[in-house]
């Protein structure tokens, strides 16, 4: 199977959990990340907005613009991805690929450090800390000179020993699952 299958099927898939379930799944990740001693220490969180069938982060979001900066992405140039401030929900609007970005002139993300923490969406990811996205490489371009930790919660059923992956790719650091803590 080729990476593109697999993507296009593992995305099938997880268009098919029930909301019910879904939801389960989501308040449970959320729960998982919010207790990492990673995400307590980090004073700045990266998330990304979630749609569709993606695990949610506006949860997260809720709890941490209490006591965190917090960032999500924005795309510009066809390939780079930039994050910038954010304090409520409604402060992000549809952009490129109609994923919500942050609106306005806010705070732009700079010099990362080892205590910031990023919370990176996967259509499956592997024990092996490997990670398949939607493959425009946004994130593996970012996460390339990040030097905080990285963070990805999934549902059950997208967690596999290994997924198709290239030189580029950049390994995660944490994988959640709600059943689940995996540190690399």
């Amino acid at each position: 199977m080729t990476k593109q299958e697999f993507r296009k099927e593992k995305l099938a898939l997880r268009n098919e959990i029930p909301l019910s379930q879904k939801q389960i799944f989501d308040k449970e990740l959320t729960k998982r990340i919010l207790s990492l001693p990673e995400y307590n220490n980090a004073k700045r969180v990266l998330l990304f907005a979630s749609v569709g069938s993606e695990v949610s982060t506006y949860e997260i979001l809720e709890c941490a613009r209490l006591n965190k900066n917090v960032y999500f992405p924005k795309c510009k140039d066809g390939e780079k991805m930039e994050f910038y401030r954010v304090n409520e929900q409604n402060e992000l609007k549809n952009g490129m690929y109609n994923i919500p970005e942050p609106t306005g002139n806010t705070q732009k993300y700079e010099n990362s450090n080892d205590n910031d923490l990023i919370i990176v969406p996967a259509l499956a990811v592997g024990r092996d800390f490997s990670r398949l996205g939607y493959g425009k490489g946004y994130y593996d371009r970012f996460l390339k000179d990040f030097k905080g930790i990285s963070v990805c919660p999934v549902y059950p059923a997208f967690l596999f020993g290994s997924v198709p992956n290239e030189q580029f790719d950049i390994p995660l650091n944490i994988i959640i699952t709600p059943n689940e803590i995996i540190r690399r």
